[in-house]
């Protein structure tokens, strides 16, 4: 059993692209859910010191700034300081109490600035000033709280990721392998039976899994390409094995008239033997037509060329290029034309009135009619003794000969079986059908004989030259 190269496994190719896509959707969601704590927590802290803001902001309007300041309720890390113009601390919170002014707001700004008495360094900490008058005197109100919490969770979200994503990978790594290797295990034992089914054992099958998904369809897709593979098979198989007992009789009777004369030269009737040859290599040479005919049709070449043909005027030169003993009675309009190839056609009514001849008593008739404005009708009849019903579908099959064919002339230059076979191809190659039913009105009149019916596309007739 053969390996596929690493490089090219769509094991490997799809645990990639697995990999790739769970890592990446993880690092998204993780990157959301960060980005969503950490605005969260920041909008909390902006939330606690606008409100402890706001109510020391209402003291001091009031004109009633208590001192220390109140502290912020649920968080001692918040504190306060009440500034007036000219930098003094008015009043303050207990955890700065006694502290200079720690900030500066410039004029015409909302942004506190650290002051230059403060500690160089005040850590993670956030800051808000808001200006208010107190007995019409200016003062600026600064609320402050440590951000800590949000550098601690920052950073705890970025060490956690450091380590979790390639645990993550690695875990996307081996699940995908997995489920990936189980996935395609139904696939490895298709692909694994379907190589070990041969041209001798086409009856083989794929065990079916009996499921609606995509692994079931596969094996029934393939179950029935190799359906039409042994029909195929069989059929060349048969068809092989009949070309070659054809093709043996006639080189039979060759060889053993030759052989006849060649033993007696002074005695042997040459003139006999020789027409004997003839027409034994006649009948060979048919025969090898046929075949080749039969197999440019099954190569889907059997039409070389098309072109507006009238279908009457093909009947008429067939009747009258090789008469026969049953004189042939021919009702056709003119110009009843169909596209195709005129060679092709004139092959399948020529084959239609070989097959009449042999099987007719008195009389053939040929009859083209349209059915309707697109179907031209053509029809050969015969007053034979018919065809029956279980046998009306295999005379179209390949090397297939009633027994009355056999022995109604024997002694007499046979069929080969292949004639109807021949014009079914030819009329499915003009987008046509053909048919076979009781004839029902004859020379003699109903009930005898078996007509055969041809439909093929029509087309309008070419305009008549002015």
């Amino acid at each position: 059993m053969t390996r596929t190269a690493p490089s090219r496994s769509l094991r490997l190719r799809l645990t990639l692209l697995a990999t790739i896509s769970i890592t990446v959707t993880v690092a998204l969601v993780t990157a959301v859910l960060a980005f969503t704590l950490v605005s969260s927590v920041r909008s909390n802290v902006a939330t606690t010191l606008n409100a402890y803001g706001d109510s020391v902001g209402q003291a001091v309007t009031a004109g009633n700034i208590p001192d220390p300041l109140p502290p912020a309720s649920g968080d001692t890390s918040v504190w306060a300081q009440v500034v007036d113009s000219s930098g003094t601390v008015i009043a303050a919170t207990a955890n700065i109490a006694g502290q200079p002014a720690l900030y500066t707001l410039p004029a015409g700004s909302t942004t506190p600035q650290l002051a230059k008495t403060s500690a160089p360094d005040r850590g993670d900490e956030r800051v808000i000033a808001q200006r208010y008058v107190t007995h019409s005197e200016p003062v600026v109100v600064y609320v402050g709280g440590s951000t800590r919490l949000l550098s601690y969770l920052t950073k705890d979200i970025q060490g956690h990721l450091l380590y979790a994503l390639p645990l993550i990978l690695l875990a996307a790594v081996g699940v995908s392998w997995l489920l990936i290797g189980r996935t395609l295990r139904p696939v490895e034992r298709i692909r694994a039976e379907a190589a070990e089914i041969t041209g001798s054992d086409l009856h083989r099958r794929i065990p079916d899994p009996d499921s609606d998904d995509e692994i079931g369809r596969l094996t029934r897709t393939l179950n029935g390409m190799l359906d039409r593979l042994e029909v195929s098979a069989d059929r060349q198989r048969r068809f092989v094995a009949d070309a070659s007992h054809e093709l043996r009789t006639p080189l039979a009777a060759v060889r053993t008239s030759m052989e006849v004369g060649l033993a007696h030269p002074d005695r042997a009737p040459w003139p006999e033997l020789a027409a004997r040859v003839v027409t034994e290599a006649t009948r060979l040479q048919r025969l090898v037509e046929a075949l080749l005919l039969l197999a440019r049709s099954d190569d889907n070449t059997l039409l070389r060329h098309r072109e507006p043909v009238d279908l009457a005027a093909l009947c008429r030169s067939a009747i009258d290029a090789a008469p026969g003993r049953i004189p042939v009675d021919l009702h056709a309009p003119d110009n009843m034309c169909v596209v195709g190839d005129p060679d092709q056609l004139t092959r399948l009514i020529r084959n239609l009135l070989d097959n009449a001849e042999r099987h007719a008593d008195h009389h053939i008739e040929v009859s083209v009619t349209r059915d309707g404005p697109d179907t031209a009708v053509l029809k050969v009849a015969d007053d034979g003794p018919g065809i029956p019903d279980a046998d009306r579908d295999r005379i179209f099959d390949r090397f297939v000969r009633l027994e009355t064919a056999r022995t109604r002339y024997a002694g007499e230059t046979t069929g080969t079986g292949l004639g109807l076979a021949i014009a079914r191809d030819i009329a499915t190659a003009h987008g046509g059908t053909i048919s076979v039913t009781p004839t029902t009105r004859t020379h003699d009149g109903p009930g005898r004989g078996a007509t055969f019916t041809v439909r093929l596309p029509s087309t309008a007739p070419p305009p008549e030259d002015a």
